[in-house]
């Protein structure tokens, strides 16, 4: 009964992986198109009034809706620099979400934890970290597909005696899923900052 559980584990553990590759790409795709799309959101609202800005020129409603998310955090320069772009509601959303760690004081910079700060990055951290990503799904696809191989087959080789253990690679396949997870994390907040960081150069 025990063992039953194990591969069922490891074969959710595997669905898991395929959908965090799914749910990653879509995230980065669409997630900020479907805020704007839904005029109650902060981003919506936004992007309403950044589309105003766009056409008319007339930037006080966009700043006073800005104000109201930002409060303290508000910086005109680049609100108004990140609607006058296409595709505002990227920067936009960046900004909301990333308020609270970005310092003004002359050149901006970014406050991570425990008070450690940076300037803003200059290159896309995104192709590095979604590869990252696809190989980790991969090593789960393997470890799952190991389990079923070592149903049959033993692996002799005594430095890799623990692939015979099912419990063993049901672990690694949830370690390597809580990786991904914080890959996923860090990739959202590094592609902020770097749109940010764009941002202030561009205008």
């Amino acid at each position: 009964m025990l063992s039953v559980l194990t591969f069922f584990l490891i074969f959710l553990g595997v669905a898991v992986s395929v959908y965090q590759v799914y749910d990653i790409y879509y995230a980065q795709n669409f997630e900020d198109d479907e805020r704007q799309a839904s005029r109650e959101t902060p981003l919506g609202q936004l992007s309403l009034q950044a589309e105003r800005y766009a056409a008319t020129g007339e930037s006080q409603r966009l700043l006073d809706t800005a104000s109201r998310f930002f409060g303290a955090y508000l910086n005109p320069h680049l609100i108004l620099s990140a609607a006058k772009l296409p595709n505002a509601s990227r920067y936009l959303g960046a900004l909301l979400r990333r308020r609270r760690r970005i310092l003004f004081n002359g050149q901006p910079r970014v406050r991570h934890l425990l008070a450690w700060k940076t300037d803003l990055p200059r290159k896309d951290s995104r192709p590095l970290l979604l590869s990252l990503v696809l190989v980790n799904c991969l090593v789960v696809m393997f470890l799952g597909g190991l389990s079923l191989y070592t149903v049959v087959y033993r692996v002799s080789l005594d430095s890799l005696a623990w692939a015979n253990s099912d419990w063993i690679l049901m672990l690694l396949i949830y370690l390597v899923i809580v990786i991904t997870h914080g890959i996923s994390r860090l990739d959202s907040y590094l592609h902020d900052l770097y749109l940010i960081g764009a941002l202030n150069r561009a205008g």
